[in-house]
C-alpha cells in the first residue's frame, strides 16, 4: 500500500511538473518576440550610402545580429557564450586603436569584402569576412566641420581593426541642384 501512495504521489509530482512547463513554454511563446530567421534585406548601413561603399571598393552584406544582453543583466556579470566580439567591445576597440575618434555613429555586424582599397587604407584586404563595420567621426580636416567620416571595419572575432577608411563625399541627387 505504501508503495502505491509513493507512486502516486511521484506521478502527481510529475504531471504538475509538466504541466508547468507547458503552460510556462506557452506563455513566453505568446509574449516573446520570434528570433530573426533571415538578415534584413534594406541597406547595411544608414549613414553610409551604397554608392560611398562602392567609391572605396567595399561591399557589405547584412547577417543576423547578436543577441545583446540588457545592462540590467550584464551588470551582474552573465554575458552569452559566443565568440563573435560585441558592438560595444567593437567600439572600445576603434576608440582604443584609432586617435582622435570624435563618436560613433552606426555600428552593424556584416560580411565584407574589400576590393581595390586605395593606399590610406590601414590594414589587410579580405574577401567574404565577418566584420563589425563601425561609422563613426574623427578630427581632420573637412571643408565644412573639422571632422571627417570614417568607416572602420573591426574583425568579428578578434580585436583587431582590419581597414580604416574615410568616407567619400556623398554625390549630389541627379537633377539636384548645385550648392553654392
Amino acid at each position: 500500500m505504501d508503495v502505491v501512495r509513493v507512486w502516486a504521489w511521484g506521478g502527481a509530482a510529475f504531471g504538475s511538473a509538466m504541466l508547468s512547463c507547458v503552460l510556462t513554454w506557452a506563455v513566453l511563446s505568446a509574449t516573446l518576440p520570434s528570433p530573426l530567421s533571415a538578415p534584413p534585406s534594406n541597406p547595411v548601413l544608414e549613414t553610409v550610402a551604397p554608392s560611398q561603399l562602392a567609391a572605396m571598393g567595399l561591399r557589405l552584406e547584412s547577417t543576423l545580429q547578436p543577441f545583446e544582453v540588457p545592462n540590467s543583466v550584464a551588470t551582474v556579470g552573465v554575458r552569452l557564450p559566443s565568440t563573435v566580439l560585441l558592438r560595444k567591445e567593437a567600439e572600445s576597440v576603434v576608440r582604443q586603436s584609432s586617435g582622435a575618434v570624435q563618436g560613433v555613429v552606426e555600428s552593424t555586424l556584416t560580411y565584407a569584402t574589400a576590393a581595390n582599397v586605395g593606399p590610406s587604407a590601414r590594414g589587410t584586404t579580405m574577401v567574404h569576412r565577418l566584420v563589425w563595420a563601425v561609422v563613426g567621426t574623427r578630427a581632420g580636416i573637412s571643408a565644412t566641420t573639422g571632422l571627417l567620416q570614417m568607416l572602420w571595419l573591426v574583425d568579428a572575432r578578434s580585436q583587431r581593426v582590419l581597414l580604416e577608411l574615410v568616407v567619400p563625399a556623398a554625390a549630389p541627387a541627379p537633377g539636384a541642384a548645385p550648392a553654392g
